[in-house]
């Protein structure tokens, strides 16, 4: 299972199919796309490692995307999407803002 993050809103599951399909020569499983990010489920773990390596980076309609393997998100912990957050915003602000609240185990601002 690979993330992609900070995907245009133009872009369908059928384009991700083809482009993991073009990038990496392996069977894309399946795809499942939210608003600005998604899941790409390869065949194995080789193929996923590959497309990561090719993908990385790489622009699709003008925004530059994050692909990377997906990580379980731990037990007993709740994410929370923060939107409308400025471009020069940090991952260490915000967590600075959240720590108040409790511990914070993991911050990602995708841009």
């Amino acid at each position: 299972k690979v993330f992609v993050g900070n995907l245009p809103e133009e872009t369908s599951q059928v384009e991700l199919r083809e482009l993991f399909e073009a990038a990496e020569p392996g069977e894309v499983l399946r795809v499942a796309l939210m608003k600005q990010f998604a899941f790409v489920h390869m065949r194995d773990d080789a193929s996923a490692e590959r497309a990561i390596l090719k993908l990385n980076g790489q622009f699709l309609h003008g925004h530059r995307v994050v692909v990377e393997p997906s990580r379980p998100r731990p037990t007993h912990t709740v994410k929370i999407f923060v939107g409308n957050v400025p471009a020069a915003c940090t991952s260490g602000e915000l967590r600075l803002l959240f720590q108040e609240y409790g511990p914070v185990v993991e911050c990602d601002v995708v841009k």
